[in-house]
């Protein structure tokens, strides 16, 4: 595996973990209303839409090389 598979497949990781934490910061935030969830949830979309970009980036260089 090369490293430009092995940086994809670790942004793909990363960014199913971030929806796993968003759904998971939103079950904890149901049952106990605390506000530091609605943080996790709000952390876990930043990070996931980060995510999106970087990987958009990253294949577009990959592409010109």
């Amino acid at each position: 595996m090369s490293i430009n598979q092995f940086h994809l497949v670790f942004i793909s990781i990363t960014s199913m973990f971030m929806l796993y934490f968003l759904y998971w910061s939103y079950m904890k935030w149901q049952a106990f209303y605390d506000v530091s969830y609605i943080l996790y949830m709000f952390f876990s979309v930043i990070s996931f839409i980060v995510l999106i970009i970087y990987s958009k980036a990253f294949l577009k260089k990959i592409k010109s090389i």
